[in-house]
């Protein structure tokens, strides 16, 4: 059944302006739980030897960050539903309702008291370019990621909203040439609960912040508009997802098969040459 949460117009202006979308209680309780249950059963199967995976402690079952959970050896059918029914009608309203290509299908995860600290970036960007500005505008609206927490009060996300379609100042050049120490102006923490998701465009200043090393799972995932080719950064998944895309349901296979459809034999071009 799909989300009874709809994105309006007003979100989409939201979304577009400000470069981020936070939708509260956008997934029911039992997605949640269906969620938890697939990263148990992928833990369970890491440490049966059945597939490998990062850890953070093994004996206290902390993963570290988890790539791919679409390819055969970590998918759960519980991922490729949720991208189906949930997630999909979000994903098509913010991308124009163009047709969508899988790019990345992971989690995020921290804990154990180990410290996880970025800096600030944009993930696409070119900050400090001449051509800065006219870069992201090129990008904006054909690509998106989301984050979508499975743990209570994830708080580790934090942006400058509104910094995707400008130029850096100096001010965030300089904060960023840190260690992510440093405050970056007009930065907000996003806190988030089970149930809710943000999503934004990459090229936000962002930063991803827990210097604690609290407990973290956090879906992470990215989506392009399927009219572009597969960069460097997603490239190398085509013979694993041949393996299984019939096992997927038809929204999430059709995502994959874009994917695969616009696959590059040979030198694909970085994030920045597109």
């Amino acid at each position: 059944m799909h989300t009874q949460v709809p994105i309006t117009q007003n979100d989409i202006d939201v979304y577009t302006d400000l470069g981020y979308l936070v939708i509260h209680n956008a997934f029911s309780k039992n997605r949640i739980q269906s969620l938890l249950a697939a990263v148990n059963r992928l833990i369970d199967r890491a440490l049966a030897g059945d597939c490998e995976i990062g850890w953070i402690d093994k004996g206290k079952r902390l993963p570290a960050r988890v790539g791919h959970l679409l390819h055969p050896d970590k998918y759960d059918y519980a991922y490729a539903k949720w991208l189906d029914e949930d997630l999909s009608p979000h994903i098509e309203t913010l991308l124009d309702d163009e047709p969508v290509r899988h790019s990345l299908f992971g989690m995020l995860a921290n804990g154990g008291g180990q410290p996880y600290c970025q800096s600030w970036h944009r993930d696409i960007g070119k900050p400090g370019d001449d051509d800065e500005e006219s870069f992201l505008h090129r990008l904006h609206g054909n690509f998106l990621q989301f984050n979508a927490p499975l743990l209570p009060e994830d708080h580790f996300l934090n942006i400058v909203p509104a910094s995707h379609l400008r130029a850096s100042t100096c001010q965030e050049l300089e904060v960023a040439k840190g260690n992510g120490n440093l405050n970056m102006p007009n930065a907000i923490e996003l806190m988030l609960e089970p149930g809710d998701i943000v999503y934004y465009n990459a090229n936000l200043w962002h930063r991803g912040w827990n210097p604690n090393g609290e407990k973290r799972w956090t879906m992470h995932c990215a989506f392009w508009k399927a009219k572009y080719p597969v960069m460097k950064h997603e490239y190398g998944q085509l013979e694993v997802l041949l393996k299984h895309i019939d096992e997927m349901p038809a929204v999430a296979r059709q995502y994959v098969q874009n994917y695969i459809d616009n696959y590059p034999q040979s030198d694909p071009k970085s994030l920045l040459e597109i």
